[in-house]
């Protein structure tokens, strides 16, 4: 799942906007513990990393540091950056790069852990596709350009020796929405696609007796040019500063549920898909199948950070402004 980059609010405005919140009273508590509280929402992303987050708020541990926790899903990037500059939303899912974006222009945003190490996929209907300069003279179908998705597959055409601009045409659509359904309808030799999108590609080709591959793994292309392993740390558990100051409890809680709800997860996709779908407003059996295909891993921030800063600088050397010009300070990185 890629964020698209944003402008968050002015550190100060935050703090004097929770600030103003505390003085009438009206600052969100951490748990439902007398009449009228609000507990801790924990708001997910609209994608498959989800189904960690919403077994992390179930769990025992979670629910001890912060009772009535309950889970969400934000549904847009204008209503996770509203929740930020309203201190409603105070710990939540969100791509690693829009985190950082955050931090860096003041919001405050820290990174608590990535959960999700590579969520990106060429699909193709042609099974002789099988490496990354099989690519070239195709169409290819992308959406989210400029964003994370487009610009890891340029990254890896480029470290192929291709050219984006040159040997492969590349035709933008305006989300995966809109790439599904116009790639089985013949668009394209190829299309990009982050989970669980490709996976619905795949189930909806198969009814429709399409012919559909999952081709490349950008994941495995990319750990495979920077030596590092098929790691890029694209999802993760963000939370404001002043959850992170005043309630270290709670994150600590929060991540170590995540580390058992990931093992969970991996081991019981179809129960995962089940109690997730819902609130995904997807079908289980999607989020179940998606569920191998998202390279699962919980991972403290502070111990993922020089995977973090490396895939940020890739980042940055095709689109600077992308986590605001800079690599965030070492306070971004919770652990």
């Amino acid at each position: 799942m890629s964020v698209p980059r944003l402008a968050p609010p002015n550190r100060r405005a935050v703090l004097r906007g929770l600030a103003g919140m505390a003085a009438a009273g009206l600052a969100p508590p951490l748990a439902a513990g007398g009449q009228g509280a609000d507990p801790l929402t924990l708001w997910g992303i609209p994608a498959t990393p989800s189904a960690v987050f919403a077994r992390a708020v179930a769990s025992g541990a979670m629910q001890a540091a912060a009772p009535g926790a309950r889970f969400d899903v934000w549904k847009s990037t204008d209503q996770m950056r509203a929740g930020i500059a309203s201190g409603r939303f105070r710990l939540f899912a969100t791509s690693s790069y829009a985190a950082a974006n955050f931090f860096n222009r003041g919001a405050g945003t820290r990174m608590v852990n990535v959960v999700s190490w590579g969520v990106l996929y060429v699909m193709a209907r042609d099974e002789t596709i099988t490496g990354i300069e099989d690519l070239a003279g195709r169409k290819v179908l992308l959406s989210n350009k400029n964003e994370a998705p487009d610009l890891l597959f340029r990254m890896v055409l480029g470290w192929a020796g291709l050219d984006p601009a040159r040997d492969v045409t590349l035709d933008y659509v305006g989300s995966p929405a809109e790439a599904v359904p116009l790639f089985l309808a013949g668009r394209a030799d190829v299309a990009v696609m982050h989970e669980p999108a490709a996976t619905a590609a795949l189930m909806r080709a198969a009814t429709a007796g399409v012919p559909l591959f999952r081709a490349l793994d950008v994941t495995e292309l990319y750990g495979h040019y920077t030596g590092r392993g098929p790691r890029i740390p694209q999802v993760g558990l963000a939370a404001s500063a002043e959850l992170v100051e005043t309630a270290p409890a709670v994150i600590a809680a929060a991540h170590a549920a995540c580390v058992e709800a990931g093992a969970w997860v991996r081991a019981h996709p179809q129960a995962a898909g089940a109690a997730a779908g819902p609130a995904l407003g997807l079908p289980a059996d999607i989020v179940a199948r998606s569920l191998p295909f998202v390279h699962l891993d919980v991972t403290s921030a502070r111990e993922a950070r020089a995977d973090i800063e490396h895939y940020f600088q890739n980042l940055m050397a095709l689109a600077p402004g992308i986590v605001a010009g800079r690599l965030p300070e070492a306070d971004f990185y919770w652990g």
